[in-house]
């Protein structure tokens, strides 16, 4: 299997929440509240750091259950328009040897819902992945649907 099979998946999530663009963004920017909804079902984040702003650097130790361990995603910023657009680059799952397993582009675009709230359209774009993790890509989706379920009951308690 060639691992260059995965670069340029992508995984695109159109979801509304019922809150306004201003908290929705920083919710998805401010360490204070990533640390509370980022990772699937059974995942949690015993550390967080996130300096969001054009360059900024942001890390997310997201800790699962067994036998996922803790992975540390790490990456930056490289559009902070707040409460309009956000992009940035994330690798997580590193080798021994110092490589990224996967590496990806997010790009969040948040608008006012027309039924009120903030419509927000996620891309995800592969741009590398390890021959190991092929298989995870499948997950993505499902993944970051699961995170937004958490984001969405944050949201609600904020």
């Amino acid at each position: 299997m060639n691992a260059n099979v995965g670069i340029g998946r992508e995984v695109t999530i159109d979801r509304v929440f019922a809150a306004p663009r201003e908290l929705v963004f920083d919710c998805m920017t401010r360490s204070e509240h990533l640390e509370k909804w980022w990772g699937p079902h059974g995942f949690d984040v015993p550390f967080c750091e996130s300096d969001a702003r054009p360059g900024g650097s942001v890390r997310i130790d997201m800790r699962g259950p067994e036998p996922y361990g803790t992975n540390p995603v790490q990456g930056e910023f490289e559009v902070v328009d707040r409460p309009e657009r956000l992009v940035m680059v994330l690798r997580g799952f590193p080798g021994e040897d110092g490589s990224w397993g996967i590496e990806h582009r997010t790009t969040m675009v948040f608008t006012d819902a027309p039924e009120g709230g903030t419509r927000m359209q996620m891309s995800t774009v592969v741009l590398q992945v390890s021959e190991a993790l092929l298989p995870a890509l499948d997950g993505m989706r499902e993944g970051w649907s699961q995170s937004f379920e958490k984001l969405e009951t944050l949201l609600r308690q904020l």
